[in-house]
């Protein structure tokens, strides 16, 4: 690691909450660009945490390069039927707008466009049980430039309303491959894709943008066995034009430049620090000496816990870089 001082505008930091509302349904802003899709994922093995234990990227590698993206249907078509278990749909119209039962966590962002966290948003799993056969997997809108979605996994409503930095619970599915419908709140289908679900295991699914369009991108929440008394943290660009970022922390004055170059789509191996509080801050890459952090954000990193720094595009061209640190 590199040691230096950082001194960034004492601006960048801003406290917030993580709050659960059931707001009322809110007029529809015009739909931009309608029609448009995703690209297939391209199924590389690159860094798959799931590759003889690599322990990579978090990103996952079945090979999807053969599942096309779903053709948009009509507006205000659903998907295809759920085929998880019955015992972990919500009791009665659950396709139906304005009946989700999923908690959707809502993040209050400062003007400054940085995220502060304490200690790291971390939920419970919605009407979850242990079994071993069953994944799990929550939803993160990133995306910049639309209007709230509604979110489907088959026909199972697990998120509405979600706006930019939006997070729902994670929900509990039956594995292997299942599909995701992103629509506005009146129906249109932005895009359908297929997911995997791995049994036992726990992914985020990212809303991004491409530069083709709307695109789901899959996270392995992996945990990180670090040594005795640490916490480990790795860093995830979901921005597709702001970066790359270089990523450090701050910990009783000593400044630590953990993560470099980090890319659009691409999720950092992890690195372990002793637990504790700790400011964090985004440079765009090689201005780390220049203490011009771009973003910032702040968390208590506790002993035994995997965090991920989430960077990514504000709400509109205006509103800079946003974080946020949410427990794997």
């Amino acid at each position: 690691m590199t040691n230096s001082k950082l001194n960034p505008a004492s601006e960048a930091i801003s406290m917030v909450k993580a709050a659960q509302t059931n707001e009322e349904d809110i007029p529809v802003t015009p739909l931009p660009d309608p029609g448009e899709g995703g690209p297939v994922y391209d199924g590389s093995m690159n860094n798959d945490p799931m590759d003889n234990g690599s322990g990579g990227n978090g990103s996952f590698g079945d090979d999807l390069s053969s599942v096309p993206v779903i053709p948009l249907p009509n507006p205000g078509e659903g998907g295809p039927v759920y085929n998880g278990p019955n015992y972990n749909r919500p009791s009665g119209g659950m396709g139906q707008p304005g009946n989700s039962q999923i908690p959707v966590y809502r993040p209050v962002f400062p003007s400054n466009g940085s995220i502060t966290v304490l200690p790291g948003i971390s939920f419970p799993c919605y009407n979850c049980t242990t079994s071993s056969s069953l994944g799990r997997v929550r939803i993160l809108n990133a995306s910049s430039g639309y209007p709230a979605f509604n979110v489907s996994l088959g026909n199972w409503r697990i998120g509405e309303q979600l706006d930019n930095g939006d997070l729902t619970s994670y929900v509990q599915a039956a594995s292997g491959f299942q599909t995701v419908t992103v629509s506005g709140t009146n129906g249109y289908i932005y895009i359908q894709k297929m997911i995997t679900i791995r049994a036992g295991s726990a992914s985020t699914v990212a809303i991004i943008n491409t530069s083709t369009g709307l695109d789901l991108m899959e996270i392995s929440d992996l945990s990180c066995n670090g040594p005795s008394g640490t916490a480990c943290i790795r860093a995830c660009n979901l921005s597709p034009d702001l970066g790359p970022f270089d990523v450090a922390l701050e910990n009783r004055g000593n400044s630590y430049r953990t993560f470099t170059n980090v890319r659009f789509q691409e999720v950092t191996p992890f690195s372990s620090f002793a637990s504790g509080w700790y400011s964090i801050y985004v440079f765009r890459t090689n201005a780390f000496n220049n203490n011009n952090a771009i973003a910032a954000a702040s968390a208590a990193l506790k002993t035994g816990g995997s965090y991920t720094l989430y960077m990514f595009n504000g709400p509109s061209s205006t509103d800079g870089l946003r974080t946020l640190i949410l427990s794997n």
